[in-house]
């Protein structure tokens, strides 16, 4: 992803909070340790934590979509790990194409 291996542990450490609980907390995470990161690396996280690539997200949507639909909304309930898949494969890319311009 192009993040520097002294400081891979931590952004991976972000990345993972981000996945389980939600970019709020992964960006309070990440105001902690800022300071001890690389520009490049803290605008590779930075680029990675703006998405919606974690459970609560594809919950919500699930959610909206079953207030509107309730068939459509069961469809996105049972693609939800591959939704959550998806999403952070994305999110990834992101980063990395960050990472080349940075």
């Amino acid at each position: 992803m192009g993040v520097p291996s002294s400081e891979a542990l931590q952004v991976g450490s972000i990345m993972a909070t981000k996945l389980v609980s939600n970019e709020f907390v992964a960006m309070m995470d990440l105001q902690k340790i800022a300071s001890t990161l690389s520009p490049r690396a803290e605008g590779i996280i930075s680029v990675f934590l703006v998405s919606f690539a974690n459970f609560s997200s594809i919950g919500i949507i699930a959610g909206a979509v079953k207030g509107l639909n309730e068939e459509q909304g069961n469809v996105v309930s049972r693609f939800g790990l591959k939704l959550v898949y998806g999403s952070t494969l994305v999110s990834v890319l992101s980063a990395s194409i960050a990472a080349l311009v940075l």
